[in-house]
């Protein structure tokens, strides 16, 4: 008895005939990404319907996958399906296409909007910015210095810095401490929607205090008239204070 289940991933601009081996290949590894459990699930065939890439899934893992799908369309994603998600409409919107992840004949679990997501002009603006992150690289003979930071997400952040005696001072935490450099950052609006941060010009910086913030938080609470031993989610209303949307 087969017990498995099927997800069908549907690409309305191919058939099996004009489907790129190339293409599909990419469509494959980000789908592999998104549905996650590796070992359990499996490619089966190209599906005539358009371009239909089935795929089977073994029982046991299956609600592990259907619950991964769940928290795209919910909005509350694991980080690495999101990617895979953004990653697969982007392909689609070069293809011209929409997409659609079904279970066996029945309803659609998850819709990629592909060509339909209306396109957004590129914008660059240039705004106060601070980031934290490590010095992994700097260099040059310029009064314009390179520098390349690391930031707590593990993303690469290019950078400049003016004058040699500031470079020479940002120089000494290379690959060490953790640092908060605060300038002008180059921000630019993709297609797509999102922000990037292109380079930001380092006109000062401090070495960042690592003490933890739930540390900090139970100082604050530590401290008598001040408010905070009233407060009963700290972090909820710390962010609120900063202006960070919990929701994100």
């Amino acid at each position: 008895m087969d017990t498995r289940e099927r997800l069908n991933f549907r690409i309305d601009s191919f058939t099996p005939e004009t489907l790129p081996m190339a293409r599909l290949a990419q469509y494959l590894a980000h789908l592999s990404t998104l549905y996650g459990s590796d070992n359990s699930v499996h490619f089966e065939k190209l599906r005539r319907g358009s371009a239909i890439v089935q795929v089977s899934i073994e029982e046991p893992a299956f609600p592990k996958v259907f619950q991964r799908l769940q928290s795209v369309k919910t909005g509350d994603p694991d980080p690495e399906a999101q990617k895979a998600f953004k990653a697969i409409d982007k392909l689609l919107r070069s293809d011209n296409a929409i997409g659609t992840i079904s279970r066996g004949g029945k309803a659609k679990l998850l819709e990629f909007p592909g060509r339909k997501l209306p396109m957004i002009d590129p914008i660059t603006i240039y705004q106060p910015t601070t980031i934290d992150g490590v010095v992994i690289k700097i260099g040059g003979r310029d009064d314009t210095i390179p520098v390349t930071l690391r930031d707590m997400e593990g993303k690469i952040v290019n950078c400049e810095i003016r004058g040699i005696a500031q470079a020479k001072e940002l120089s000494r935490h290379f690959l060490a401490e953790t640092l908060r450099a605060s300038g002008p950052g180059k921000w630019s609006r993709v297609s797509s929607g999102d922000w990037i941060l292109e380079s930001l010009l380092i006109q000062s910086f401090e070495i960042v205090d690592e003490v933890s913030l739930d540390r900090v938080l139970d100082d604050l609470r530590q401290v008598r008239h001040n408010g905070w031993t009233d407060v009963d989610d700290p972090i909820k209303a710390w962010k609120k204070i900063r202006g960070v949307d919990d929701s994100l």
